[in-house]
C-alpha cells in the first residue's frame, strides 16, 4: 500500500517536472520568436535603405535639410513616436514581468507539492520503524 503511495508521489512529481519543463520551454519559443520577429523586421529596413539611386540620394539631402530645420523647432513631431516606442518597451516588459510571475508560481507550486510528498514519505518510514522497534520490545520482554 505505501509503495503504490510513494509511487503515485513520485509519478504525480514527474509529471510536475515536466510540466515545468514544458512551460520554461514555451516561454523561451516564444521569447525567440520576438526576436526573430523583430531582427527580420530590422533587417527589411535595412535592405531597402542599402543602395541609393541619385534621385534617392537627392531626396535624402533634401530629407537631411528639412530634419535640420526641424531640430530647430520644438520636437512636438517626435513625441508621438516616442510615445508609441515607449508604450512597446512598457508592454514587452509587462509580458516579461508576467512570465517571470508566472514561472515564480509554478515553481513554488512544485516545491510545495516535492515537500509534501518528501514529509509523508518521512512519515510513513517513522511509522514503520517504530512499529519494527515496538514488535521487538515486545518480543524481548515476552521471553
Amino acid at each position: 500500500m505505501s509503495s503504490e503511495r510513494g509511487s503515485k508521489a513520485a509519478s504525480e512529481e514527474a509529471d510536475a517536472m515536466k510540466a515545468n519543463t514544458a512551460a520554461t520551454k514555451i516561454q523561451a519559443n516564444f521569447r525567440g520568436y520576438r526576436v526573430r520577429k523583430q531582427l527580420k523586421e530590422s533587417s527589411t529596413s535595412q535592405r531597402r535603405r542599402q543602395q541609393p539611386s541619385q534621385q534617392q540620394q537627392q531626396q535624402q539631402r533634401q530629407q537631411v535639410k528639412q530634419r535640420d530645420q526641424q531640430q530647430r523647432e520644438p520636437r512636438e513631431q517626435a513625441k508621438p513616436k516616442d510615445a508609441f516606442l515607449k508604450r512597446q518597451n512598457t508592454r514587452e516588459a509587462l509580458e516579461e514581468k508576467s512570465a517571470t510571475k508566472i514561472q515564480a508560481g509554478i515553481r513554488g507550486f512544485l516545491v510545495r507539492k516535492r515537500q509534501q510528498a518528501v514529509q509523508a514519505a518521512a512519515t510513513r518510514i517513522q511509522a514503520g520503524f517504530r512499529g519494527f522497534r515496538t514488535r521487538k520490545l515486545l518480543k524481548q520482554n515476552g521471553q
